[in-house]
Order: C-alpha cells, then sequence, then structure tokens
C-alpha cells in the first residue's frame, strides 16, 4: 500500500505538467488579446499595449512564454504576476482565496455524504414502502433542479419577502469569527449538496438493495444475528465501494458549481476569483486558478484508493 501510494505521488508532477501544457496552449490560441482588455479598455494606443505585451512577455513564442512560467513556478513556486491592475502576485490571490472554497467544498461533501447516505440506508431499509416512494421522488427532484437555479432563489425570494438574504455582503474569514463565517458558507453549500446528496441517496439504497439478497447475508440472519447487526456490519459496509467512488467524482462536480456558488452569493473564494480572471482576461491568474483546482481533485482521487483499503481489507494494490 506504501508503495502505491509513493508511486501516485510521484506520478502527480507529471500529471499537472501535462494539465498545465494544454491548459497554456488553450489560453495561447484563445480569441481575443489579454493587452486590448487590459490597456485598450483605457485608452486605445498601439504603443501602450506593445509596451505591455513586452512587459509581460505576450510577444513572445508560446515555448518561451510556457517555459518561463514553468521554470518560475519549479524554482520559486510562483504563478506569475496578474496582468490586471493593481498586478500583484497571482500566488498572494490564490492563498487569499483558497480557504474560503475549502471551506464551503468540504461543508458540500459532509453534507451530501450525511444526508445521502442517511436517506439511502432508509429508503433501502423501508423497500417499496410509502417512505421509499417518497425518497425516491426527492431524490430525483434534486437530481433534476439546477442548483443555479435553486440558489438564485434563495437569494432573491427571501429578499423580496422578508428583506433578508444569505448573500455574503460582509464576508467574514473563519479566524475572524467562526459563527458569522459558517452562517454565510452554509448556505451554497447546502445548494450544491442537493444534487450530490441525491446522487448519493440513489447510489446507496441501489447498492444496498444488490448486498441484501447476497448469500452471505443469508447466512448471517440464519446464524441468528440482530437484523441491526446484519444491515450495518454486513450490508452497508459492503455496499461503500462504489458510493465512496461516486462521492470521490462529485468533488469535480463541486469544483465546477462553486464558481456560480460563489458568484451568486457574494463568496470571495477561488471560484469568484477565477470567473473575474476570464471575464478581464487575466490569463496567469486563469491558469494558476485550474491549476490549484486540478490538484484538489488528483489529492481527492488518491484518498479515495486510500479508502478502498480501509472498507474492503481485500483490495490491495
Amino acid at each position: 500500500m506504501t508503495g502505491y501510494i509513493i508511486r501516485r505521488l510521484i506520478a502527480v508532477p507529471f500529471m499537472l505538467l501535462g494539465i498545465s501544457f494544454i491548459l497554456f496552449m488553450l489560453l495561447y490560441v484563445r480569441p481575443g488579446s489579454a493587452a486590448f482588455a487590459v490597456v485598450g479598455s483605457v485608452m486605445t494606443d498601439p504603443e501602450a499595449q506593445a509596451r505591455f505585451e513586452e512587459k509581460f512577455g505576450l510577444n513572445d513564442p508560446w515555448y518561451e512564454q510556457y517555459g518561463t512560467w514553468l521554470w518560475n513556478l519549479v524554482s520559486t513556486g510562483s504563478f506569475g504576476d496578474r496582468l490586471t491592475p493593481p498586478q500583484d502576485s497571482v500566488t498572494g490571490k490564490l492563498i487569499e482565496a483558497l480557504p474560503n472554497t475549502i471551506e464551503i467544498g468540504l461543508l458540500t461533501i459532509v453534507i451530501a455524504a450525511i444526508f445521502g447516505i442517511s436517506v439511502g440506508v432508509l429508503s433501502a431499509i423501508r423497500r417499496n414502502s410509502v417512505l421509499d416512494y417518497i425518497t425516491r421522488g426527492v431524490t430525483i427532484a434534486g437530481l433534476s433542479i439546477p442548483n443555479f437555479w435553486i440558489a438564485l432563489l434563495l437569494v432573491t425570494l427571501p429578499a423580496g419577502w422578508w428583506g433578508w438574504s444569505p448573500f455574503a455582503f460582509e464576508w467574514t474569514s473563519f479566524t475572524q469569527d467562526p459563527f458569522r463565517n459558517l452562517y454565510y458558507a452554509v448556505w451554497p453549500a447546502m445548494v450544491l449538496a442537493l444534487a450530490s446528496a441525491a446522487g448519493t441517496a440513489r447510489l446507496v439504497r441501489t447498492s444496498m438493495l444488490e448486498v441484501f439478497y447476497s448469500d452471505y447475508v443469508r447466512t448471517a440472519r440464519s446464524k441468528g444475528l440482530r437484523e441491526r447487526s446484519v444491515v450495518w456490519s454486513h450490508v452497508f459496509r459492503n455496499s461503500l465501494i462504489p458510493v465512496i467512488t461516486l462521492i470521490g467524482l462529485q468533488t469535480g462536480a463541486v469544483l465546477g458549481g462553486v464558481v456560480l456558488a460563489e458568484l451568486i452569493f457574494g463568496i470571495p473564494g477561488l471560484g469568484r476569483l477565477t470567473y473575474d480572471a476570464v471575464i478581464a482576461q487575466d490569463y496567469p491568474l486563469v491558469l494558476g486558478s485550474i491549476m490549484i483546482f486540478s490538484l484538489v481533485f488528483i489529492l481527492v482521487t488518491l484518498a479515495v484508493d486510500i479508502l478502498y483499503t480501509v472498507v474492503d481489507p481485500r483490495i490491495r494494490y
């Protein structure tokens, strides 16, 4: 197991290298000009745009631009400087925004796992009952309704009805005021967790029903074990492998949804920072943000693989 983890960790830099090259080439062949977006939007001056491109090396060949960016990242850990004013460090902006995104992402995964697994287990135990039909209908609705639409309703309707909105007009970090911070962070987390929890619930129900009719479950019942022991020790644990896989894959959906969630709820996180960078054509910031998202997803998939062996010791790498 240790050797497998080491091999996976060694492969991480090479995966990030491939991702960075693909992203850089996509940004390089983009339509439009970053110099015009920054300089031309204020004053259409070809000489000013040329000086801007010269300053940031935008007029160099693509391989020189990529080589310079990669060397700075490997040697100093810096993603470069932003193209838009105040043209400060990209790394500093990422470090400032990343904790807020991690907080919302962790809250989303925890809420989705708790409610999804609970509803799925309850639906499987009470299969074909009224409760089962209700939970199945709710999960289908949760998968069908777009989360950005729910977020918009959550922000606008209470403001019109009661003069209250979960929009983070005054965002507070967790270290400054934990309770106020969680008050603003839990709303986008619940919106993002809705579809994830619904998908988890349906998969838990299906997996448990498959295990319920297994030979070893019938053997456990024939030995006189209590139904609670059969459900939790035999059925639930042996149905967790596909659930863990789904939760790991849902991390990608959460990372994608956090862009809209932070934008709608006004949270200064990595998703909102990426959106603003795309609009401003601040491509060093876009590249740095997506690289952070990619690293998080790679590490989550590694954690999922490790959890497999915890749930089922028969799995060996």
